[in-house]
């Protein structure tokens, strides 16, 4: 079977994930890199044994005859990538998180895929952690009753560690819609660069109230005041599922049925691995990707209606009626 042809657009800590996943599938081979930066294209390139490697990507993806490419660059540079990644003759487009910075950009690039028939599904590879798939069954599988409440929590922010974060949370709810939500920014140190999302502006603390129509709600915590380890936790009619426990534990459950908290066992293997594996089957079935544009551009969506809703100080119905970015709006009027 002939490999699929990989390009990767920016070639920095993120690329080297991708190209490390990708590396380890029989059928993909990634041929080629973009970057501005010299040293670490140059890098990059010999590290991965790449045929040719570029400083524009345009030429890349012009010269380069691609089957898959992945954008690993800044978020606000991802909606003009995957528009021209899709309009360059490829078959599938692994766009790094967050999707981009607002709607309208994040629209642009689903009409891009959808005219040019490019499966785009964007990097929010925990959804193929093994301990967040598990947590998932167990919810399906009614183990803790109905669920009443998703808590998920962590540092830094909501475009940033906080992408992840309400990305699961709609996971574990199997990508209901979001009927409305209410939040709460604090921007007090006003950041503009912040962690590795150095082109974004950040909050210092956020929390929001997510109300999906099943009746599920969701609480989200990230910043400096959020309780800072990446966890999770679903609270049902009959019990609670714990996951990321801090001691290590990547998975518990308590329920009715049990006798105190029980360890679920797991499959292991690797969710990068797995994320590209997925791009492959979604493009020969001709299918969306388990993490698809469409679901990438939902778990943007919540955020900007965080945002929204402490901007306006109400509750947001969604859909959400922005299409700027309501933090950046914020930022610029202080």
């Amino acid at each position: 079977m002939e490999a699929y042809r990989v390009g990767i657009i920016g070639c920095g800590g993120i690329a080297r994930e991708h190209a490390r996943a990708y590396g380890k599938i029989s059928n993909m081979k990634v041929i080629s890199g973009a970057e501005l930066d010299p040293d670490r294209r140059e890098n990059f390139a010999r590290d991965f044994g790449l045929q040719s490697s570029y400083k524009d990507y345009q030429e890349m993806l012009e010269k380069e005859s691609l089957d898959i490419v992945s954008v690993c660059t800044w978020p606000k540079t991802h909606s003009d990538a995957v528009c021209k990644a899709a309009q360059s003759g490829c078959k599938g487009i692994m766009c790094e998180k967050s999707m981009t910075t607002n709607l309208s950009e994040a629209d642009w690039m689903l009409k891009a895929c959808r005219e040019n028939n490019v499966r785009l599904a964007i990097g929010h590879h925990h959804r193929f952690d093994p301990q967040l798939m598990k947590a998932k069954e167990l919810i399906n599988d009614k183990a803790v009753g109905d669920v009443v409440l998703l808590w998920g929590h962590c540092s830094l922010d909501l475009m940033n560690n906080g992408s992840h974060v309400v990305d699961m949370i709609n996971f574990l709810n199997n990508d209901q819609e979001a009927e409305w939500a209410m939040g709460q920014i604090d921007t007090r140190n006003k950041h503009k660069g912040y962690a590795n999302h150095p082109d974004m502006y950040a909050e210092d603390m956020a929390m929001g109230r997510i109300c999906y129509k099943n009746g599920v709600r969701a609480t989200v915590e990230l910043g400096e005041f959020a309780p800072q380890n990446w966890q999770f936790h679903v609270i049902g009619t009959d019990g609670i599922i714990d996951v990321n426990f801090p001691d290590g534990t990547p998975i518990r459950l308590m329920s009715a049925k049990t006798n105190g908290w029980i360890v679920p066992k797991l499959e292991i293997y690797d969710p990068r691995e797995a994320e590209m594996l997925e791009l492959i089957k979604s493009i020969e079935e001709k299918r969306e990707h388990i993490s698809s544009g469409q679901i990438g551009r939902n778990c943007l969506e919540i955020i900007m209606a965080i945002f929204e809703s402490s901007r306006s100080r109400c509750l947001v119905n969604l859909p959400l009626k922005i299409q700027e970015n309501p933090l950046e709006i914020m930022m610029k009027e202080v």
